[in-house]
């Protein structure tokens, strides 16, 4: 199955707070998925390994709620795990 590319597959997989400046204009009023509830991963640092408190990662965004959930869907996840928000400019 081939995957399609659109203006938002850029976000997926990424943390909001990541984005740069350029990125969050380029995306702003877009509509973006989280799962309600992600524990935290853990990241080390030398010997020392703590949790990675950034655990909202987009998982699905488009130009609509629907656009989010036919993302989800086509990767078998359940839409009801998560909540949909519109990314907004960065000020």
């Amino acid at each position: 199955m081939a995957v399609k590319i659109t203006p938002t597959t850029g976000l997926l997989g990424r943390h909001v707070d990541d984005l740069s400046l350029p990125e969050r204009l380029q995306y702003a009023n877009h509509w973006i998925a989280f799962q309600k509830y992600s524990p935290p991963k853990k990241v080390s640092e030398g010997d020392v390994e703590f949790p990675d408190m950034k655990v909202r990662v987009v998982e699905a965004a488009g130009a609509s709620t629907q656009a989010c959930i036919t993302q989800l869907k086509s990767r078998n996840l359940d839409p009801t795990d998560y909540e949909f928000t519109i990314l907004k400019p960065p000020y």
